[in-house]
């Protein structure tokens, strides 16, 4: 039961997150760069053609970054050797509750969730994971370019493939494209936690059993989307 409580509230978390960055991506729009200031694109300097290293090299100067922590050590007498002991390992640590205020408040209305406890969450994952959102970020103005009917499992689904246009105004000599493929049940009788995958390709729609297409088994991605799948209609079967 204890496992299984830390599984529930870590899939809270996780669809807690899905939402919140869901909303933050689909909602956001920055300004572009306007007409009068963006620059002649005669006077631009190409493209720099770096390896990964000399990239890496620039973006750590551009951070101010002087000194890489380091990982783990393979030398199991080192201080900071790898943990490769399961019993010391803690696969479902102990969140915090997602309906309680840092101070200890429970949320017991949605005005507490969208001003006082989604603005901590937010705050929490950008200074801790993600880092912070520039504020001239360029917009991505998105476009659904296909929707097709696809199978993830034994589940009907609706596939959507989305390019997103990045404003390049103030830099035209480089076009920037994003695919993504959203993923949802087909005939959702309610609201589904929303599967985004930022690359082509139809990763849930892959077919699987005796049928499946040659090319060896599934990739461990489809299988963790199956199993979301999975869940996102016994969420709406119950509700519904």
């Amino acid at each position: 039961m204890r496992s299984a409580r830390h599984f529930s509230v870590a899939s809270v978390w996780f669809l807690t997150l899905v939402s919140l960055y869901a909303s933050c991506a689909c909602g956001q729009r920055a300004p572009g760069t306007p007409e009068a200031h963006r620059p002649a694109t005669a006077a631009l300097r190409g493209p720099m053609n770096w390896t990964a290293e000399q990239d890496h090299q620039n973006m750590i100067e551009q951070l101010g970054i002087r000194a890489l922590r380091p990982g783990p050590s393979g030398d199991e007498n080192a201080p900071n050797h790898a943990n490769y002991d399961e019993s010391k390992a803690n696969p479902f640590p102990n969140l915090p509750d997602v309906l309680t205020l840092k101070n200890g408040t429970k949320v017991t209305t949605a005005e507490m969730w969208w001003n006082r406890r989604r603005p901590e969450i937010v705050e929490d994952f950008e200074r801790e994971m993600y880092g912070r959102i520039p504020e001239n970020v360029p917009r991505v103005t998105w476009a659904v370019s296909s929707i097709s009917a696809a199978a993830s499992g034994s589940h009907q689904v609706i596939e959507k493939q989305l390019t997103g246009h990045v404003d390049n105004s103030s830099y035209p000599l480089l076009s920037v494209d994003i695919q993504m493929t959203v993923v949802t049940p087909a005939n959702a009788p309610a609201p589904v936690p929303v599967m985004m995958m930022f690359k082509r390709g139809g990763a849930a729609s892959q077919p699987a059993g005796p049928g499946a297409a040659a090319g060896g088994p599934p990739s461990r991605t489809v299988g963790v989307m199956h199993t979301w799948m999975r869940r996102a209609f016994r969420r709406t079967t119950a509700s519904g």
